[in-house]
């Protein structure tokens, strides 16, 4: 008899326990939903918004400007870039700096550009404040091609808060982006693809965690898919 009610009490335990870790992932996914993280990748990327793309059509304006630039020359600027959208707005301060690598220092080959970045923005979904590093190598400066490719990292790290019920969040958002093709003409991304990862906390102490996979589509718009659910991205 006290067997049978030892083993009684340790089954309701484990339903309990599995009970209560059930709620927990649900109050996790409910506090930070794929949505929620769609927009905050979105937000990571418009160039509107401060994101790396942005980034990506200056690097690419630079090293039109300067194609005939010292080989192993280390240069840098500081932008300042504000923004009023449609969307929302943002105000981003931006430091560049470059260098251009050369075979034999006589043939050019491809720009190194770091970026160090730091603002806000505020739109539809949410407003933050955050900074962002990045490192982007720029190829394909001949003049017989009609692309550049541009391969890299971007992290933005900083606060966020969501508009429709007011969370707020620390989180991390790092890119690996690979074989991002920019057709000269118009510097607009017609190809290429990123790996995505999200990490961070909300205020009320829960911790949060995705991974997503992303391919640019052309005409100003990528396609984001993170835990089987795919999000089409605006730049």
């Amino acid at each position: 008899m006290k067997n049978q009610i030892f083993s009684l009490c340790a089954l309701a335990l484990a339903l309990f326990t599995l009970s209560s870790c059930g709620k927990d992932r649900e109050q996790i996914k409910a506090a930070i939903s794929e949505t929620q993280l769609s927009y905050m990748i979105e937000s990571a990327m418009q160039a509107g918004m401060g994101g790396f793309t942005g980034q990506l059509e200056m690097a690419v304006e630079i090293a039109q400007e300067t194609v005939s630039s010292q080989c192993g020359v280390t240069k840098d600027t500081t932008i300042i870039t504000e923004n009023e959208t449609t969307i929302g707005s943002s105000e981003y301060t931006t430091q560049y700096t470059w260098t251009l690598e050369c075979e034999n220092d006589v043939t050019p080959l491809n720009y190194d550009f770091i970026c160090h970045s730091q603002g806000s923005y505020n739109n539809n979904h949410m407003t933050s404040n955050d900074y962002g590093d990045a490192d982007w190598v720029l190829e394909g400066l001949s003049q017989n091609v009609n692309e550049f490719s541009a391969n890299g990292t971007f992290d933005r790290n900083g606060e966020q808060t969501f508009k429709a019920d007011g969370i707020v969040t620390e989180s991390n958002i790092d890119f690996v982006v690979t074989n991002l093709n920019i057709d000269k003409s118009n510097e607009e991304i017609n190809s290429g693809s990123a790996k995505v990862n999200v990490h961070g906390s909300t205020d009320s102490g829960e911790s949060f965690d995705f991974e997503g996979q992303i391919v640019f589509l052309g005409n100003g718009k990528a396609k984001l898919t993170v835990n089987g659910k795919t999000f089409i991205i605006n730049l």
